[in-house]
């Protein structure tokens, strides 16, 4: 039952409640939307006349038109209060020919699952992960051996962007052909399904080579690029977030992923560095590449 400003008055003198007392009882949510009940019709005509606008052009349009100004969160509640949804179509993203091709193989795309690991140079993943430091944000791409854990390449850049992908799979590249002295196509090159990693550009490269997609909807099911991830924002977490520039970030990156490389002892391949692993293994081992 609605209650006019008479009503009230009456109420309160009868049962000596205070005004504000009243008003503390009633419904916060029957309050906010008493509160602008008398727009209520503005915004159903904006909707009718105009069915694609979101709800930012609604609240230019209620102020152009009828001069009605309304926060957009306040908006967003009243619409859905009033049961006003909007008709905008979300429009989906259609899929490649490489994707619709995932899609179809599923589970079967994963090929570095079903690969018993035993050495260097069988299979690299690669993964892309946010640093935040003092200027914003920027992305960390890596290309590592999956059984080595030497970091192959790498790129940085401020957005995630196939050539942030495709920056440190041609670093990735030029190093193991300069270990090996040339490019083996029997590695597996393994990595989730995103955009980047099943653009053309990306595959193209890696045509020549065995391509390995994460299982649908497991896009973080790479333990290796998860653990060093992990370890690199966990150590020198603090030591990121001071850093002022970019070029400053790029200059530390380089240093941690040296320093990860060459001097960090790992407990699977018998507590010493991904490079003295990988030399021991090119030495006793180069007849794998012929």
């Amino acid at each position: 039952m609605k209650t006019g400003q008479f009503g009230v008055n009456r109420i309160c003198a009868l049962t000596g409640m205070s005004k504000a007392t009243y008003y503390n009882c009633q419904n916060p949510v029957d309050r906010f939307e008493k509160k602008y009940l008398n727009i209520k019709s503005f915004v159903t005509s904006v909707i009718n006349h105009h069915s694609a606008y979101g709800v930012k052009r609604i609240q230019a349009e209620l102020w152009d038109t009828h001069q009605i100004k309304v926060g957009r969160d306040t908006l967003g509640k009243l619409l859905k209060l009033w049961g006003l949804s909007l008709k905008r179509k979300v429009a989906h993203k259609r899929l490649n020919l490489i994707q619709k091709i995932l899609q179809s193989l599923s589970t079967r795309a994963n090929l570095l699952i079903r690969t018993h690991l035993t050495h260097s140079f069988q299979a690299i993943t690669s993964d892309m992960t946010e640093l935040t430091f003092r200027s914003g944000k920027a992305y960390l791409c890596v290309h590592k051996d999956a059984f080595g854990q030497m970091v192959y390449g790498w790129s940085l850049g401020f957005t995630m962007e196939t050539d942030l992908v495709l920056q440190s799979l041609t670093m990735t590249r030029i190093t193991i052909n300069r270990l090996v002295g040339k490019l083996t196509n029997k590695i597996i090159y393994h990595q989730d399904r995103g955009s980047q990693y099943t653009s053309y550009q990306y595959v193209q490269v890696l045509a020549s080579g065995v391509i390995s997609y994460s299982d649908p909807g497991t896009p973080t099911h790479n333990p290796g690029q998860e653990s060093l991830f992990g370890r690199f924002k966990d150590e020198w977490k603090e030591e990121i977030a001071e850093i002022e520039t970019f070029e400053e970030l790029e200059m530390f990156v380089k240093r941690k992923i040296s320093y990860y490389n060459y001097e960090r002892r790992h407990t699977s391949i018998g507590l010493v560095s991904p490079w003295k692993y990988t030399k021991s293994f090119l030495k006793n081992r180069w007849k794998w590449f012929t």
